[in-house]
């Protein structure tokens, strides 16, 4: 029987693909954007991009190594999106400083960290409750 399932697989193969693209992204900042604000700006969505991508995989191997832990997976999930919105937003603001489009959907970063912090939360809450020992 092997170790992930299917999803699981698909999240370890995006977080993996998360840190591949930071190192692409963060040489893109430092070599392609002149100004130091832009490059921290950018430097922090990808720092971010980098660690969840990190973070993505811990998740599904720990669950994958802890019996009794759902396979609902709406810690990588929130994760996942969390990230997206956090450091797509971040790094596209980076890009385009002024952009009308980008001022608009300024809810979405805050939004994004919202979403990490609290998939972690949901993560932590459901591995202590598993470690339990169950009722004989």
């Amino acid at each position: 029987m092997p170790l992930l399932n299917r999803e699981q697989c698909l999240w370890v193969a995006w977080g993996s693909l998360c840190v591949g693209a930071s190192v692409l992204l963060a040489a893109y900042g430092r070599h392609g954007m002149e100004s130091a604000e832009l490059q921290t700006r950018w430097g922090i969505a990808v720092e971010y991009f980098r660690f969840m991508g990190l973070g993505l995989v811990v998740m599904v191997l720990v669950r994958a190594l802890c019996s009794g832990m759902t396979d609902r997976m709406w810690s990588e999930r929130m994760l996942v999106l969390g990230t997206l919105l956090f450091s797509g937003t971040v790094g596209a603001e980076s890009i385009a400083p002024d952009s009308d489009l980008l001022s608009r959907v300024g809810w979405a970063a805050p939004l994004g960290g919202v979403l990490m912090a609290l998939s972690w939360f949901t993560f932590v809450f459901e591995f202590i409750r598993n470690q339990r020992p169950s009722p004989s």
